[in-house]
């Protein structure tokens, strides 16, 4: 694939989450009322309109594209399929990886949306977490149930912790393997 396909795949995939957020907000708002969740479920901290997930959610999907494709098209001018077989399958793994903490969460299943959310933390110790395409599948496998920005702000967290965490596995690996 090369650049021109990536771009326009990429516009068109920010323009199918922008109709997919206002559907999904008009759906809302015409049925039961526009959502707002409490950050962190605590109701002593503001609450957030899931209004903003029409702005929030396609700039970062379009700002977590621009991050891949400077990452994939940095040495040349076109992907191997190998590469975007591996970007699909990272996207789907967290997609389907942050349902399943969106459908346990909607369902009052706390053990398990609780054990998914925390083995986020041992999965970061041996895999690039925080790299753009995870965070994209995540953002999106967590929109539909919280909204447009609390994913957002969870993902970039979560992003900054999983970078630090397998930056010091693999610094405590190497002092091992040297001994």
């Amino acid at each position: 694939m090369d650049k021109k396909v990536f771009l326009k795949i990429s516009y068109y995939f920010v323009l199918a989450i922008l109709l997919y957020s206002l559907s999904i907000q008009l759906w809302d708002y015409f049925h039961e009322g526009v959502p707002s969740h409490h950050f962190l479920a605590n109701k002593n901290l503001p609450k957030v309109s899931n209004w903003w997930g029409i702005i929030s959610l396609p700039l970062a999907v379009a700002f977590l594209l621009y991050r891949i494709q400077l990452r994939e098209f940095a040495h040349s001018n076109s992907i191997e399929k190998n590469k975007i077989k591996r970007l699909i399958l990272h996207f789907g793994l967290a997609f389907l990886y942050a349902m399943i903490i969106a459908v346990s969460f909607s369902t009052d299943n706390s053990p398990i949306s609780s054990f998914f959310f925390f083995g986020i933390f041992a999965f970061a110790l041996f895999f690039p977490l925080y790299k753009s395409e995870f965070c994209l599948g995540f953002i999106l496998g967590l929109s539909y149930t919280f909204g447009g920005v609390l994913p957002l702000v969870i993902c970039l967290f979560l992003a900054i912790i999983c970078f630090v965490l397998l930056t010091v596995s693999r610094l405590v690996w190497v002092k091992l393997v040297k001994r």
